[in-house]
């Protein structure tokens, strides 16, 4: 579908379809990419020319992004009131922190909380394996609610509009297999997988809960496949088990407001 096709049949509301088009445009911007070309953020948008000119100087105007040259771009200093904000807002406590501290001495692989966001999941908190080779993701980065231990154990007890949400938007996916395999995971109480968001990427993950007992994040400890084996895995899945009890336990902090 071309951009005119797909503009066209966007049935949005102008202003919002302009908000959903502006972030869109700042997702093209990480750590990796922190600055950009006109020219690469139309052919990354799809977007008319004239389109991200005019979103580029709406959002230049707010402080949102920024000129480093001609026609090169990165986020504003705007941000930093947000990032303070947002920061303080989803930083885990101290004691879960330490809680995963003590995971990672015990497995030697990384520990994260993940908490769902509408269809997907987040990442709030890690703390980095002790081996060289070790997984890592980017925390607050939208991943899939589809694939991976922390998505299956966050599926646990989630209403059906949650799941209609999915099939919205990935209906690739046969939500009733999925729905019995987070079923079992949460009856037997944390979830293994092997390859299941990324190829050679395995984890094990357990429940946190809310003081009236809803599901609210996900602890995982997770690494490459290559170290995951059964024997390991028999031990992990304890070690993980008990830490997210620790974290039940004294709770996340601020976040739970939110979850």
């Amino acid at each position: 579908m071309s951009t005119q096709d797909r503009v066209s049949t966007d049935t949005r509301p102008p202003g919002v379809r302009s908000i959903v088009r502006a972030t869109e445009l700042l997702q093209h911007f990480h750590p990796h990419h922190p600055t950009r070309s006109l020219r690469e953020l139309v052919e990354l948008t799809g977007l008319p020319k004239t389109t991200v000119v005019r979103l580029l100087a709406t959002l230049m105007s707010l402080g949102l992004i920024t000129s480093t040259s001609e026609r090169v771009y990165s986020p504003g200093a705007a941000f930093l009131r947000w990032v303070r904000l947002s920061r303080s807002m989803w930083e885990v406590n101290p004691e879960t922190r330490a809680v995963m501290r003590d995971l990672v001495d015990e497995c030697g692989e990384t520990a994260n909380v993940y908490v769902r966001q509408d269809t997907y999941r987040v990442c709030v908190a890690q703390h980095e394996g002790t081996a060289t080779v070790r997984s890592v993701v980017e925390v607050g980065v939208p991943l899939p609610l589809t694939a991976g231990a922390a998505s299956k154990v966050l599926l646990g007890g989630t209403p059906p509009d949650v799941f209609d949400g999915i099939k919205a938007k990935e209906p690739h996916v046969d939500i009733d297999a999925l729905k019995r395999q987070v079923a079992a995971i949460t009856e037997i109480g944390y979830a293994i997988t092997h390859g299941d968001r990324e190829f050679g990427a395995s984890a094990v993950a357990a429940p946190v809960r809310h003081r009236d007992g809803r599901i609210i994040a996900a602890l995982s400890a997770s690494g490459p496949t290559s170290r995951f084996t059964a024997e390991r895995v028999s031990g992990y899945i304890p070690s993980v088990t008990r830490a997210a009890a620790r974290i039940t336990d004294s709770g996340l902090g601020t976040m739970e407001a939110f979850l």
